[in-house]
């Protein structure tokens, strides 16, 4: 398993537990069924499949980022802790699983998972659980920890409707001192063809905002492209594509160089909402900082 921070250890344990219930109804398209447990716990499982017969229970350790050995103590904790309820609850799962059912796997979701100790902790549970022969797991059932790249398919889908919750990273006081001089002045040039910031000031507050937007926006993509890589790497496809059209599309079809710029700035923005679902401030910041970009470094010019 990867020791790299898997972007929502800073959830609380119900956020946690409410971002893996979105996952799996997602992941099972129907066939998940949530166990409440606000009526006197949940018997060990916060849900079951109906399509592959796996249990679940979530769990997002307090106070990370821990040590791996912190992790994984609490996490062999929880693990053997409700192992044991849906053990010793046998009359409570009974009443809430169908009356053939036959779990297959039990399933840990957690965060992060930083050493293969978890893995042996869930072999020694599994044994614990076969040896009971409960009515409701089948013979074979195996106990298991989970991140949520296993189900990236499904995590990604709920990200894209629900990633402005997660809250994209703030980049406080963006430095943009080391842009070269001469990329910022290309920039400058290029604005100064437009009859909305041939005014000196109003250019300079322009391009202030969007020199910080390009450090910003650049952070946040990074951001994206390393905790949701599929979302990135739409993200990256569909601006590839935009840029693409720079430099002979859009010439043709807006001559006009303000024109130009306000529908290069509309359309990017609206790429970037249509991958992100992110709030339309986040996704201004995002594409004036994509198109800082294409100012500085050719791709966007105006006649």
């Amino acid at each position: 398993m990867t020791a790299t921070m898997s972007g929502f250890e800073h959830l609380s344990g119900n956020e946690w537990q409410n971002l893996c219930v979105r996952v799996l109804h997602e992941h099972h398209r129907g066939n998940f069924i949530e166990v409440p447990d606000q009526d006197g716990g949940d018997a060990g499982l916060e849900g079951f499949s109906l399509d592959d017969e796996c249990v679940y229970q979530c769990y997002a350790p307090e106070n990370e980022p821990l040590s791996p050995d912190a992790r994984y103590r609490k996490q062999r904790t929880k693990m053997t802790d409700d192992v044991g309820k849906f053990i010793t609850n046998r009359d409570k799962v009974r009443k809430i699983v169908p009356p053939d059912y036959r779990a297959k796997r039990w399933i840990l979701l957690v965060p992060l998972i930083t050493t293969k100790r978890l893995l042996e902790h869930a072999s020694k549970q599994t044994e614990r659980l076969r040896a009971e022969a409960l009515p409701y797991a089948a013979q074979d059932i195996i106990v298991i920890p989970h991140t949520l790249r296993s189900y990236e398919r499904a995590k990604n889908a709920v990200i894209a409707r629900q990633i402005d919750r997660l809250r994209l990273p703030h980049v406080a006081n963006p430095n943009y001192e080391e842009i070269a001089d001469p990329l910022i002045q290309k920039m400058s040039s290029k604005l100064l063809r437009t009859a909305g910031f041939s005014d000196s000031a109003k250019r300079s507050a322009f391009m202030d905002r969007l020199l910080s937007n390009s450090v910003v926006g650049r952070e946040q993509r990074d951001w994206i492209q390393d905790h949701y890589s599929e979302l990135g790497e739409e993200l990256e496809d569909h601006l590839s594509d935009l840029e693409a059209r720079l430099e002979v599309h859009y010439p043709l079809d807006q001559p006009n160089a303000d024109q130009l710029l306000a529908s290069i700035l509309r359309d990017t923005e609206d790429v970037v909402t249509s991958v992100l679902n992110v709030r339309k401030s986040q996704a201004r910041v995002v594409a004036e900082g994509q198109v800082a970009q294409w100012l500085m470094d050719c791709p966007l010019d105006f006649p």
